[in-house]
């Protein structure tokens, strides 16, 4: 299971990618394997259909699972996410202001667990969920080898990177449907569009120009100063890769667990 919260995590935290290409060296969980749920576990409501507060209880649905899935919840096949480890992202940005290839590795991300849940609005009949996140801050650790254009500047440098996000907030729109499971009826997202919107983000590129510290000092600075717009410039890019990530989380979960179970008919 790629994590939140790479998640949020994977693409705000780099800001300027337009491919991902994300590793980890953790053994594949084999979801198909796993069998759906057969009673509910604590952490799981029980909504009904024709309740007039479904939004409701299904934000309260998600808002709960969240400090279960930062420990893993093995009997849905998730794995946790607090820290988060991804071994590699890949990314390649050639045309526009900022032009970037290579890659972050060995990346460790904090702050996932603390996701809470604005709102929830679930459609029936047009089959779409939609879901408002809230993150306070991310911190991402991890190395670097990177060559390109940042706005006016040049970026060449390997070495160590930090990476601070503060007041993350994700507007996510899914279209679902509810196929069979092991012949249990679950849920699935089947695409997803995500927006974005940050407060603020402070970078940090060690050894930038082979350690030379008056450039890299010059980068760090003008990246700190602008990372908005930088961020801002690509959001739509972002947001590709990041449903990238949220669908295959919400997929993981919910596909192991029956509607009867958390979306009751009556």
């Amino acid at each position: 299971m790629l994590l939140l919260t790479a998640i949020v995590v994977c693409a705000t935290t780099l800001g300027c990618i337009v491919m991902i290409q994300a590793t980890n060296s953790q053994k594949p969980i084999q979801q198909d394997q796993i069998p759906p749920l057969q009673t509910a576990p604590v952490w799981l409501n029980a909504c009904k259909k024709k309740d007039p507060n479904l939004d409701e209880c299904i934000r309260m649905t998600f808002q709960n699972m969240f400090p279960y899935l930062a420990k893993g919840i093995p009997e849905i096949g998730t794995r946790p996410f607090e820290p988060m480890h991804i071994d590699k992202v890949s990314l390649t940005k050639g045309q526009g202001a900022i032009t970037l290839s290579g890659a972050f590795t060995n990346l460790i991300v904090h702050g996932p667990s603390n996701t809470t849940a604005l709102y929830t609005k679930m459609d029936l009949v047009k089959n779409r969920l939609d879901i408002g996140l809230f993150i306070p801050t991310i911190k991402v650790e991890s190395k670097y080898d990177l060559k390109g254009n940042l706005l006016l500047l040049p970026l060449v440098g390997v070495g160590d990177a930090k990476l601070y996000l503060k007041n993350v907030t994700t507007h996510v729109q899914t279209k679902i449907y509810f196929p069979k499971y092991m012949n249990e009826t679950v849920m699935v997202a089947s695409s997803m569009k995500v927006d974005f919107n940050l407060a603020a983000m402070r970078a940090n590129f060690d050894n930038l120009f082979n350690g030379n510290k008056v450039l890299g000092r010059t980068v760090n600075t003008f990246l700190n100063q602008n990372a908005l717009e930088v961020v801002n410039d690509l959001k739509e890019n972002i947001g590709e890769n990041l449903s990238t990530i949220f669908k295959q989380i919400m997929n993981d979960a919910f596909s192991h667990m029956p509607t009867k179970l958390w979306l009751q008919d009556d």
